[in-house]
């Protein structure tokens, strides 16, 4: 047996599951809260990328072109063969994809090659994330890995990468950015830095590639990257991808693009985060832009941060704004959320009104698209909104009808019988009369924000297709609009719709 079969198959069995990336390509080309006082928080810069005495030079040429600098650098050789070959033609006919994913990776890249130096690995690593997720944190495969480095769950788990209901470290860009660069140290040592191999085994997993080196040596058979066969067509093709790249990044003119401009200097800074902070009223307080703060912090799942300590990456010119009153700030507004679970029959609609917020609101703190709700998903809504406005007689109310029973009310508002009775101070077996007023719920912030929109039926139109047209249930659309689930729409039809 070979020295390096030996010293793969001493590693731990749970590192040989598949990695699982998305192998992300060219459009055009894919294939089918306690309170407690915060201590203050720490800044710490992401240190300059190490730089040799003779490197002051080059440094000083790429000071406004980090690219540039990353490329001068390259070490490994660039395979000559067809199969690099065709991938170096594919990307080329893309330049403005190129050009799109080199700008994306703008706020990561700096740290990335800083991480990647530190560790002694190639800096043609830095063009992976292309490969494995075109650079977009939110990227996620059908496998379920996710993140720039395409960690699946359980090898994320492996690798330390935190996961609960407000966080996903296989998307947080430095921790697993640590843990691509562990990963990687890993296995240049089990493949004697034999690079092709190395970078294959990223995405296929280890063991698929000890296999098929043991297969090909029981052949007799060359068993360099290239004359391996025993391993699927996406794995042969990623290394190819990562060299094609790199051909192309060393000589951008030549394939008729060129990278985007990135600044040569440390981008980001750190904040430590104590305790769960609202990165809404983080983003408020410290000017900067929602969008821009979730892009730099894209592991957190919500736009609470959770109880469990954690770092928030902000710009490096930014990171005296984030002071100690600001994140007790953020701290304070965190503390009005609660989390809620999902029952059956539950819609984001529903849930709003009986909370005193509106679909708009929850989507956004949740960080969620879409306004389908799933028994049994969690979600974050308002705390002590109805208790407020009962104080202040702005609850809302459910006027009571002929016959109606409290568990009649709690299914036509969604809400449970037993928050019906906290909310109104009710018995175990309150008498209703017509007429009585029962608070079902808080008034909507901003007045009528939330208010069902009108939908005028079009020939072919049904429920369910409305109903996923709009985000939302067969049951909410006939509760809205009081008919049947059976009933046939006509067009010209006017129906009331949940705004999402």
């Amino acid at each position: 047996m070979s020295s390096r079969l030996l010293r793969g198959l001493l590693l731990p069995v749970t590192v040989l599951l598949l990695h699982g990336c998305a192998g992300l390509v060219p459009p055009a080309d894919r294939q089918g809260v306690d309170e407690r006082e915060s201590s203050r928080p720490s800044f710490s810069t992401l240190p300059a990328i190490s730089r040799q005495d003779g490197e002051e030079q080059q440094a000083t040429d790429h000071e406004h072109d980090l690219w540039g600098a990353v490329a001068s650098r390259f070490t490994l050789p660039v395979p000559d063969n067809a199969r690099v070959d065709a991938e170096i033609r594919r990307y080329a006919r893309h330049p403005e994809y190129l050009r799109e994913v080199s700008e994306r990776a703008e706020p990561y890249l700096y740290m990335i090659v800083e991480k990647l130096e530190a560790a002694n690995l190639p800096l043609e690593l830095t063009l992976l994330p292309i490969v494995e997720s075109a650079y977009l944190p939110q990227a996620l495969s059908s496998s379920s890995a996710a993140g720039i480095w395409q960690f699946i769950p359980s090898t994320g788990t492996y690798f330390e990468l935190d996961r609960d209901a407000f966080y996903d470290g296989r998307r947080d860009i430095e921790a697993s950015t640590d843990a691509a660069v562990t990963y990687f140290s890993q296995l240049r040592g089990m493949f004697d830095d034999d690079w092709p191999t190395v970078i294959a085994a990223y995405n296929g997993g280890q063991g698929t590639l000890l296999n098929a080196i043991r297969q090909n040596e029981q052949r007799g058979h060359a068993t360099d990257f290239w004359s391996l066969q025993q391993i699927r067509k996406e794995t042969q093709d990623y290394p190819a991808r990562l060299f094609a790249l790199v051909k192309i990044f060393s000589d951008p003119e030549k394939y008729g693009f060129t990278p985007h401009a990135i600044e040569n200097r440390p981008a980001l800074a750190q904040v430590e985060l104590e305790r769960s902070v609202s990165l809404v009223k983080l983003a408020d307080m410290t000017g900067m832009d929602h969008d821009e703060l979730y892009r730099l912090n894209p592991g957190f799942e919500r736009s609470i941060t959770g109880d469990t300590p954690r770092q928030l990456l902000v710009p490096r010119e930014a990171q005296g704004r984030f002071d100690v009153d600001t994140l007790n700030s953020a701290a304070s507004a965190a503390e009005e959320w609660q989390r809620y679970t999902f029952a059956r029959g539950d819609s984001f609609y529903r849930v709003a009104q009986r909370y005193g917020s509106s679909v708009d609101e929850l989507l956004a703190i949740n960080r969620r698209q879409s306004a389908v709700a799933r028994p049994g998903q969690e979600i974050l809504v308002p705390l002590g909104r109805v208790d407020s406005a009962i104080a202040s007689g702005n609850a809302r109310t459910h006027t009571v009808q002929p016959g109606e029973s409290l568990w009649a009310i709690s299914r036509k508002h969604g809400v449970k019988i037993a928050e019906l009775r906290r909310m109104n101070a009710y018995g175990d077996n309150p008498v209703l009369r017509p007429g009585d007023e029962v608070i079902v719920g808080a008034e909507v912030s901003g007045g009528n924000d939330d208010a069902p929109s009108k939908y005028v039926v079009q020939p072919g139109d049904t429920l369910w297709q409305l109903a996923q047209r709009f985000s939302t249930t067969v049951e909410e659309l006939t509760a809205l609009n009081r008919i049947g689930p059976d009933a046939a729409l006509k067009p010209g039809q006017e129906l009331s719709v949940a705004s999402n």
